[in-house]
């Protein structure tokens, strides 16, 4: 803990009383807690101790979700006989690591197969899609909300399963043997679907993923997604899903747009896309989805980043990288593609696409708020306008009109014929990560008639020191922020920064309307909290700066030093 030991003048003009607090965010996240997920198949067949490292070096590098296969054939080879063995050791591992999962239910049972006959009769669909459907409820009622999963096993962190992906790539004969249709995979939604929903009616249901492949049979992604609407697809699932899979991140975000102009002009605008799969190999046989170790660092930031700026535009539900674990050495440039797709090697050693996908699935900073253009000074009556903007693409807006409350607003900002008198409007951005501006940017203004001889409310006041009135407690590495309580002589702008060895320690500014007191808060900056964590001794300048709305400015500075209790 510091204490403060004085070493000025009082100040007179504005009073302070200094409290501590943690930072918190003002708004809910606009993406979702598991946004950001990756396929993980390499985890079925772990042991629990195994798992665990990896698991938390995948909640280390951002991931929230992981979309895992659910192998029908496997769990349910005869009718009505299961085998959870490997999949409760899998669901006991992420629930003990925070891990949402997104099941992808596949490969159908020789029973239940449409091809019952032929080698690959898993890849086929199967012949009742109730099958299918009952299968999902007899999964939601062991892992689903009120599982027995989870009765049974009240050690483990209850974190059901919410959502189900119902089978995988079926616009490309290697999931749809018998030749891509879009109609037919809409029947087996529909006879699948209603059962899920009776299960559990909350269930999130994610339609098969859908790539844009030039495979030999192969039906384009537009083509297949028109397919879907065009036979029913709107209100079976709660979002569609698409792989994206092209040459470079433009080509991918092409794919993103083209869905989304589908589903807006069928009448869906306000289902979700997900993208369940997405990636570049680092190593292979040449192929258009095939770069090196840097290339593929460089697509998967430069496409998630473009992702989560426009994911509300956009309408993106998740992200999520195929595959975590490289299934091949780095120095094999003749096998396929699909085992470099990798964040890791095959020794679990960090590619620089860890760094990449961490680089944006991690964000705790929060962004700056800047107001662009607004009224100042007088002005006369009349129309007004606010535009604004934050350092963080895809954010969202708050404002608070002369302390009426916050609310969601964009920029520009209409604020039509304002009465007269002064005004003074705050604008705090709230990233896609759900960070948000302690310190929201502010306009002030007065509204008043041309030639009505309206003075100017105060003169620069004068700023006499003294040292600080109360001490500065537990003021520490951890903490974020200050909140100060400050008088102000009359309506206008105040900045108060921190130094300490000429670097920034904290820094806040605010406008009010009127005399009287408010709270600042103050954002201690990364240095600073580093220098508080090091020194024993630390003199800290205080500068305050006191602009009113007219007239002019006013600035002064004391001296104290925080010292160790």
């Amino acid at each position: 803990m510091f204490a403060l030991m004085r070493t000025g003048l009082a100040i007179v003009a504005l009073a302070l009383a200094l409290v501590l607090s943690q930072a918190g965010n003002a708004a809910a996240a606009p993406i979702p807690g598991d946004f950001f997920g990756v396929s993980s198949p390499d985890l079925i067949g772990q042991s629990s101790d195994a798992r665990a490292p990896i698991l938390a070096d995948q909640r280390a590098a951002g991931v929230r979700l992981l979309r895992q296969l659910f192998d029908w054939h496997e769990i349910e080879a005869d009718p009505g006989q299961y085998d959870w063995t490997a999949l409760d050791s899998f669901m006991a591992s992420a629930a003990r690591a925070g891990m949402e999962v997104l099941p992808v239910v596949l490969y159908s049972p020789q029973w239940a197969s449409s091809c019952p006959g032929d080698t690959d009769f898993d890849r086929c669909p199967p012949a009742d899609p109730a099958d299918l459907g009952n299968f999902v409820v007899t999964a939601i009622q062991r892992y689903g909300p009120n599982g027995s999963f989870w009765a049974n096993n009240p050690t483990v962190p209850k974190l059901p399963i919410t959502a189900w992906q119902l089978w995988n790539e079926p616009a490309i004969r290697s999931y749809w043997p018998s030749g891509p249709d879009p109609a037919e995979y809409v029947d087996l939604l529909k006879g699948a679907v209603p059962l899920i929903r009776d299960a559990d009616p909350n269930a999130e249901i994610v339609g098969a993923g859908i790539p844009d492949s030039t495979s030999t049979g192969a039906v384009s992604m537009a083509n297949y997604v028109s397919g879907m609407y065009a036979a029913g697809l709107k209100g079976l699932v709660d979002d569609v899903a698409i792989h994206l899979y092209d040459d470079d991140p433009a080509g991918a975000i092409q794919l993103v747009e083209q869905t989304r102009a589908t589903m807006n002009a069928n009448g869906d605008s306000a289902t979700p896309i997900w993208a369940t799969e997405f990636g570049w190999a680092s190593a292979g046989k040449p192929n258009r989805f095939v770069t090196d170790l840097a290339g593929q660092a460089a697509n998967l930031e430069s496409l998630m980043s473009q992702l989560v700026a426009r994911h509300e535009e956009l309408g993106i539900r998740g992200l999520a990288e195929y595959d975590w674990h490289d299934a091949s050495d780095q120095s094999n440039t003749t096998d396929v593609w699909e085992l470099h797709l990798g964040l890791v090697d095959v020794n679990y050693a960090h590619k620089p696409a860890y760094g990449a996908f961490q680089s944006v699935a991690v964000d705790t900073t929060p962004p700056d708020t800047a107001i662009a253009s607004a009224p100042s000074g007088t002005v006369a009556p009349g129309p007004q306008t606010v535009s604004f903007s934050s350092t963080q693409p895809g954010s969202d807006f708050q404002c608070n009109l002369d302390g009426a409350g916050w609310g969601a607003c964009a920029s520009p900002l209409d604020l039509g014929s304002l009465s007269l008198g002064s005004h003074a409007l705050s604008v705090r951005a709230t990233d896609p990560y759900g960070n948000t501006d302690p310190t929201p940017a502010a306009a002030l203004w007065l509204v008043a008639q041309p030639g009505s001889g309206v003075k100017p409310a105060i003169k620069a006041p004068v700023l006499r020191l003294s040292g600080l009135t109360k001490q500065l407690r537990r003021l520490g590495p951890r903490k974020r922020q200050l909140k100060v309580a400050v008088s102000w002589p009359a309506a206008g702008r105040i900045t108060l920064t921190l130094r300490a060895h000429g670097v920034l320690v904290a820094r806040g500014t605010r406008l009010v309307r009127h005399r009287g007191r408010a709270t600042l808060v103050l954002k201690l900056s990364t240095r600073g909290r580093r220098l508080l964590a090091r020194s024993r001794k630390l003199p800290v300048v205080l500068r305050e700066q006191f602009k009113p709305l007219t007239g002019p400015s006013a600035a002064a500075s004391t001296k104290f030093v925080l010292l160790p209790r």
